[in-house]
C-alpha cells in the first residue's frame, strides 16, 4: 500500500491526540483557576466576621462536614471552619438553620471566640423573611445583628438571651418578632454548642484536611427531633 494512504490516519490520529490533549489541559487550567477564584471568594465572606488578626491558618482549607440536626438546626452536612493563632485554636465558624422563620429557614454563620465564648461576628446567608421587615435580620438592610457581637452566655445571662418581647436584653425589629426571635434563639444554640465542644476542638492539631472526627456524620444515620 502507498505510504502516502498510511500517513493519513496516523497523521489525524496525533493531530486528535494533540487536540484531546490541549483541551484536557485548558481544562483542567480552568477548573484550577475557578476553585481558586472560589475560595478568594468564600475566604472574603468568611473574613467580614472573622478578621484575619484572629488567626493564621488557611481557615478555607480548615473545612469540615458538621451535621448537627439538633443542636444547630442542620437539614444537611454544612461547612464547619477552625481559625488558629500560632498553633492554638483562637477561632470557629459555625453554620446555623434557624427553623423558626417568620417564612421557613433563616441560614446564617457565626464566628465565636473559643477563649472566652464571645461572638466575633455572624451574617446570614439565607432567609425568606418578609421584604421590608423581616429581612432587617441582614446587615446590608440594618445593624440589627451588630447588638450580638462581644456577646457570650454569661453576658447576658442564658436566661436573657432572648428579643425584649419575650423579656429579654435583644432588641427586635418594629413589625417584626418572629425572624429576630428565630435568630436570637440560633445564636444561643451556637454559643451553648460551641462551650460543650470547646475542649474537644483545642485537642485537634491544625490540619489542612480539616478533620473534626466524630462531627464527620452522615445525616442518613441521625433521625431528626422537633426543635424549639
Amino acid at each position: 500500500m502507498d505510504k502516502k494512504l498510511w500517513a493519513i490516519p496516523i497523521t489525524l490520529a496525533v493531530m486528535t491526540l494533540l487536540a484531546s490533549a490541549l483541551l484536557f489541559f485548558t481544562e483542567e487550567a480552568t477548573r484550577q483557576r475557578i476553585a481558586e477564584q472560589q475560595r478568594q471568594k468564600l475566604l472574603r465572606s468568611l473574613q467580614t466576621i472573622a478578621p484575619p488578626d484572629y488567626y493564621n491558618n488557611d481557615l478555607v482549607a480548615s473545612a469540615s462536614p458538621l451535621f448537627e440536626p439538633d443542636a444547630l438546626g442542620h437539614r444537611q452536612p454544612e461547612p464547619f471552619y477552625r481559625g488558629y493563632k500560632n498553633g492554638q485554636l483562637s477561632l470557629v465558624i459555625l453554620p446555623i438553620t434557624a427553623r423558626k422563620g417568620y417564612s421557613g429557614d433563616i441560614r446564617l454563620l457565626v464566628a465565636i471566640n473559643p477563649r472566652d465564648g464571645t461572638i466575633i461576628g455572624t451574617k446570614i446567608l439565607e432567609h425568606h423573611e418578609t421584604p421590608g421587615l423581616g429581612d432587617q435580620i441582614e446587615a446590608k438592610k440594618s445593624p440589627w445583628l451588630l447588638q450580638f457581637i462581644g456577646k457570650s452566655l454569661q453576658n447576658p445571662a442564658e436566661n436573657r438571651w432572648k428579643v425584649r418581647k419575650d423579656g429579654g436584653d435583644f432588641d427586635q425589629i418594629t413589625g417584626a418578632t418572629i425572624s429576630p426571635r428565630a435568630v436570637t434563639r440560633a445564636l444561643r444554640k451556637a454559643l451553648r454548642y460551641a462551650q460543650a465542644h470547646r475542649g474537644e476542638w483545642e485537642q485537634m492539631p491544625p490540619s489542612a484536611s480539616g478533620s473534626t472526627g466524630q462531627h464527620r456524620q452522615n445525616p442518613q444515620q441521625r433521625q431528626e427531633k422537633p426543635h424549639e
